[in-house]
Protein backbone atom coordinates (compact mmCIF):
# COMPACT_ATOMS: atom_id res chain seq x y z
CA UNK A 1 0.00 0.00 0.00
CA UNK A 2 1.39 3.36 -1.05
CA UNK A 3 1.75 6.36 1.18
CA UNK A 4 -1.30 8.13 -0.26
CA UNK A 5 -3.59 5.13 -0.81
CA UNK A 6 -5.46 5.71 2.45
CA UNK A 7 -6.31 9.28 1.51
CA UNK A 8 -8.65 8.27 -1.29
CA UNK A 9 -10.50 5.70 0.74
CA UNK A 10 -13.50 6.36 2.84
CA UNK A 11 -16.59 4.58 3.86
CA UNK A 12 -19.43 4.48 1.37
CA UNK A 13 -22.00 7.15 1.99
CA UNK A 14 -25.35 5.72 3.04
CA UNK A 15 -28.17 7.96 1.85
CA UNK A 16 -31.43 8.44 3.64
CA UNK A 17 -34.55 8.30 1.45
CA UNK A 18 -34.54 12.11 1.47
CA UNK A 19 -30.92 12.09 0.33
CA UNK A 20 -31.77 9.61 -2.43
CA UNK A 21 -34.56 11.88 -3.66
CA UNK A 22 -32.14 14.81 -3.67
CA UNK A 23 -29.60 12.72 -5.60
CA UNK A 24 -32.20 11.84 -8.22
CA UNK A 25 -33.25 15.47 -8.61
CA UNK A 26 -29.63 16.66 -8.80
CA UNK A 27 -28.91 14.18 -11.60
CA UNK A 28 -31.96 15.40 -13.51
CA UNK A 29 -31.09 19.06 -13.05
CA UNK A 30 -27.51 18.53 -14.15
CA UNK A 31 -28.08 16.15 -17.08
CA UNK A 32 -28.45 18.82 -19.75
CA UNK A 33 -25.73 21.10 -18.41
CA UNK A 34 -28.20 23.95 -18.01
CA UNK A 35 -29.52 24.73 -14.55
CA UNK A 36 -32.41 27.17 -14.48
CA UNK A 37 -34.20 28.91 -11.64
CA UNK A 38 -37.35 26.75 -11.93
CA UNK A 39 -35.28 23.60 -11.43
CA UNK A 40 -33.48 25.09 -8.45
CA UNK A 41 -36.81 26.14 -6.95
CA UNK A 42 -37.96 22.51 -7.06
CA UNK A 43 -34.73 21.37 -5.42
CA UNK A 44 -35.12 24.01 -2.68
CA UNK A 45 -38.75 22.94 -2.13
CA UNK A 46 -37.72 19.32 -1.68
CA UNK A 47 -34.99 20.25 0.79
CA UNK A 48 -36.80 23.05 2.66
CA UNK A 49 -37.63 21.10 5.82
CA UNK A 50 -34.22 19.53 6.15
CA UNK A 51 -32.71 20.59 9.48
CA UNK A 52 -29.13 20.02 8.34
CA UNK A 53 -27.29 20.00 5.05
CA UNK A 54 -26.12 16.40 5.49
CA UNK A 55 -28.59 14.80 3.06
CA UNK A 56 -27.90 17.42 0.42
CA UNK A 57 -24.12 17.27 0.91
CA UNK A 58 -24.13 13.46 0.79
CA UNK A 59 -26.20 13.52 -2.41
CA UNK A 60 -23.80 15.97 -4.06
CA UNK A 61 -20.76 13.90 -2.99
CA UNK A 62 -22.26 10.77 -4.55
CA UNK A 63 -23.29 12.65 -7.71
CA UNK A 64 -19.72 13.89 -8.14
CA UNK A 65 -18.16 10.43 -7.69
CA UNK A 66 -20.60 8.10 -9.41
CA UNK A 67 -21.88 7.54 -12.92
CA UNK A 68 -25.50 8.20 -13.78
CA UNK A 69 -26.22 4.45 -13.76
CA UNK A 70 -24.63 4.10 -10.32
CA UNK A 71 -26.68 7.04 -9.02
CA UNK A 72 -29.88 5.45 -10.35
CA UNK A 73 -28.94 2.15 -8.68
CA UNK A 74 -28.35 3.93 -5.36
CA UNK A 75 -31.69 5.73 -5.58
CA UNK A 76 -33.45 2.48 -6.46
CA UNK A 77 -31.90 0.53 -3.58
CA UNK A 78 -32.62 3.27 -1.04
CA UNK A 79 -36.30 3.99 -1.73
CA UNK A 80 -39.33 1.86 -1.00
CA UNK A 81 -42.15 1.50 -3.55
CA UNK A 82 -44.14 4.53 -2.37
CA UNK A 83 -41.01 6.69 -2.25
CA UNK A 84 -40.14 5.62 -5.80
CA UNK A 85 -43.44 7.05 -7.05
CA UNK A 86 -42.69 10.27 -5.18
CA UNK A 87 -39.23 10.37 -6.77
CA UNK A 88 -40.68 9.91 -10.25
CA UNK A 89 -43.22 12.69 -9.62
CA UNK A 90 -40.43 15.06 -8.62
CA UNK A 91 -38.24 14.00 -11.55
CA UNK A 92 -41.10 14.63 -13.97
CA UNK A 93 -41.62 18.04 -12.37
CA UNK A 94 -37.94 18.94 -12.77
CA UNK A 95 -37.65 17.56 -16.29
CA UNK A 96 -40.75 19.47 -17.40
CA UNK A 97 -39.97 22.71 -15.55
CA UNK A 98 -39.66 24.45 -18.92
CA UNK A 99 -42.97 22.98 -20.12
CA UNK A 100 -41.55 20.24 -22.37
CA UNK A 101 -40.03 16.82 -21.89
CA UNK A 102 -37.28 16.05 -24.37
CA UNK A 103 -33.59 15.38 -24.90
CA UNK A 104 -31.31 14.16 -22.15
CA UNK A 105 -33.94 14.79 -19.49
CA UNK A 106 -36.41 12.49 -21.24
CA UNK A 107 -33.74 9.80 -21.61
CA UNK A 108 -32.74 10.04 -17.95
CA UNK A 109 -36.36 10.02 -16.81
CA UNK A 110 -36.95 6.83 -18.79
CA UNK A 111 -33.89 5.24 -17.13
CA UNK A 112 -35.31 6.11 -13.70
CA UNK A 113 -38.79 4.83 -14.59
CA UNK A 114 -37.35 1.56 -15.88
CA UNK A 115 -35.03 1.02 -12.91
CA UNK A 116 -37.49 2.07 -10.21
CA UNK A 117 -40.25 -0.03 -11.77
CA UNK A 118 -43.02 2.53 -11.47
CA UNK A 119 -46.05 1.46 -13.52
CA UNK A 120 -46.49 3.29 -16.82
CA UNK A 121 -50.07 4.26 -15.94
CA UNK A 122 -48.83 6.08 -12.86
CA UNK A 123 -46.08 7.83 -14.81
CA UNK A 124 -48.54 8.89 -17.52
CA UNK A 125 -50.85 10.39 -14.90
CA UNK A 126 -47.97 12.27 -13.32
CA UNK A 127 -46.84 13.63 -16.70
CA UNK A 128 -50.38 14.82 -17.50
CA UNK A 129 -50.73 16.66 -14.19
CA UNK A 130 -47.28 18.27 -14.43
CA UNK A 131 -47.98 19.34 -18.01
CA UNK A 132 -51.17 21.06 -16.83
CA UNK A 133 -49.34 22.59 -13.86
CA UNK A 134 -46.57 24.01 -16.05
CA UNK A 135 -48.80 25.21 -18.88
CA UNK A 136 -48.53 28.93 -19.32
CA UNK A 137 -51.67 30.95 -18.82
CA UNK A 138 -50.28 33.90 -20.71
Amino acid sequence: MGLFDKLGRGSEIQLTPHGALLLAVITMIAIDGDIDEDELAILRRIDRNNKSDKDFNDAVKIWKKKTIDECIDIVNSTLNEEQKVTAIANLVDVSMADGVLDGDEKTLLQLYVDKLGVKSEIVESIVEVVAIKNKSLL
